[in-house]
This record gives C-alpha cells, sequence and structure tokens, in this order.
C-alpha cells in the first residue's frame, strides 16, 4: 500500500465528485489517497480495517473466509464502491479479505476520527441508505438472474465484468463456485467460447477477442 498526496486533479474526476456530495464536509479535510497493487489486500478478514474506503480507480474482490479456512468470493468490486460501511456502521464485526484484482486506488477515512462525524452527517448517511439498498437488490437481481439463463450467458457477463484491459484471469475453482456450476461444466462453456473464437488461451488466463459477441450473450445479466 502506498499513500498519495490527496490534490484537486485526482479528486475532480467523475468518481471523486460524485463521492464529494455525498459527505457534508470536504473531502480534503478528512481523507486521503492510498494505492495498492494487483494482489494486494486491502482489507484484512483477521485485522479489521480502522479506515472507510471509497474505490476511486481498479477492481477489487471480496472473499468470505469461512472457519476452515476455505475462502469464497462473494463481490467483484468496481470504482464508486464503499468498503468498511458495515464497520462504520456497527453491524459487521468480523470483516472480509478485500483484495485488490488491478492497481487500486482509493480514498480512505479514518474511522476513529470521523465515525461519529460520518453518522452525524444527515446527507452522508442518506447517500449511504440509497448505496446499501441499490448493492442488496443487484445481489438478489445477480442470484434470480443466475436461475433462469444459461451459463454461456451468465459467463460472458461474468467474464466482461471482471476482465482488465481485455484480458481475463479469475481462477476456474473460484468461479465455479461463484456462479453455482460445476467446475467441468464452466470448462466446457469457456471450451464452446474458445471454439467460436470469441476468448483465446493466454498465459494463465484468456484473451477476449470479440466483445461484442460476448455483450451480445451477456445481455443484460448483472455479474
Amino acid at each position: 500500500m502506498k499513500k498519495m498526496a490527496l490534490d484537486e486533479a485526482l479528486i475532480s474526476n467523475g468518481i471523486g465528485a460524485s463521492v464529494q456530495q455525498m459527505m457534508s464536509r470536504p473531502l480534503s479535510e478528512i481523507a486521503q489517497l492510498e494505492l495498492y497493487q494487483r494482489g494486494e489486500k486491502i482489507v484484512r478478514y483477521d485485522q479489521g480495517t480502522d479506515k472507510l474506503f471509497i474505490l476511486l480507480e481498479g477492481k477489487a474482490k471480496i472473499y468470505m473466509i469461512h472457519e476452515d479456512g476455505k475462502q469464497s468470493i462473494i463481490h467483484f468490486m468496481h470504482p464508486g464502491e464503499l468498503i468498511g460501511e458495515l464497520t462504520l456502521l456497527g453491524v459487521e464485526e468480523q470483516t472480509k479479505d478485500v483484495v485488490a484484482q488491478t492497481t487500486c486506488l482509493c480514498l480512505a477515512i479514518p474511522m476513529e476520527e470521523h465515525q461519529g462525524e460520518l453518522l452525524r452527517d444527515v446527507l452522508f448517511l442518506q447517500q449511504l441508505s440509497v448505496y446499501l439498498a441499490e448493492k442488496l437488490l443487484s445481489r438478489t437481481n445477480r442470484f434470480s438472474e443466475g436461475l433462469n439463463y444459461p451459463l454461456i450467458n451468465r459467463l460472458a457477463a461474468f467474464i466482461l465484468y471482471t476482465e482488465s484491459a481485455g484480458y481475463y484471469r479469475e481462477k476456474h475453482t473460484e468461479v465455479a463456485e461463484y456462479l453455482s456450476v460445476s467446475y467441468r461444466h464452466l470448462l466446457h462453456t469457456f471450451q464452446q467460447l474458445r471454439s467460436e473464437g470469441v476468448i483465446t488461451k493466454e498465459g494463465l488466463g484468456y484473451r477476449l477477442n470479440d466483445r461484442q459477441k460476448l455483450a451480445k450473450l451477456a445481455k443484460d445479466i448483472p455479474a
């Protein structure tokens, strides 16, 4: 993790401007920028978090850690999403692993100093309520759509959601669990996409050859 200066050029981008609208107080007074490299943990499940993060750039994965030590992916994060909001509200004692999938630029607000202030900020609480409701609705839709579409459609949506710079590299075992399908079924579907020239095996992942075909398959399925 690397700290960076919170200058106007960074915070005035689209996501930064939207986040500022959630706050009554200028972000420059309470937040700092932190940079995480691919594979680095933004939050560790066994350490918790003392910061509220807002993802400005990059992608991250959230893992649930089970009692037997196994882990399951429960969410893929994109810019504009929050990390640590449930800890801020005091409803989550056991945090989850949050791992940078690509280089991630985050706004970090120290909770010890600003938790009380944030929980008294009516504007922030209103926006947080909308954010949590939309997240719940999105996850509900994802589980519902999973029952109604063939795997090839859901996999296409998933590939588009998780790829970075035209390259997809998620682990098959984790993806099979996330999409609630067998490992064998997942491999068969990848082979189908490869045989149609939609993707090509490259290194540890796949290169996207036909984004238009993937988008057609993906329809409006939430990943």
